[in-house]
């Protein structure tokens, strides 16, 4: 699902999914400003404390990890 809530966000994206415990949690995707300004930010169950703000390229090198991990077998 996706829609724009603020006036800076221009994406916003959720994905259902579990912790290693196995509870229901919620990933919540969004990119935030403009230009360079602008910003990827995750969030891991609506907590600040667990949110992760990103540069394009700090962006491009997660989904690097991420796909590198996902190729580890």
């Amino acid at each position: 699902m996706s829609s724009v809530s603020t006036q800076d966000e221009t994406f916003r994206a959720t994905l259902e999914a579990r912790t290693p415990e196995r509870d229901a949690t919620t990933l919540i995707v969004l990119r935030r400003g403009l230009g360079h300004a602008a910003r990827v930010w995750l969030t891991f169950d609506g907590a600040i404390k667990t949110t992760v703000v990103m540069t394009d390229p700090e962006t491009v090198r997660l989904v690097g990890l991420l796909g590198d991990a996902q190729g580890a077998r």
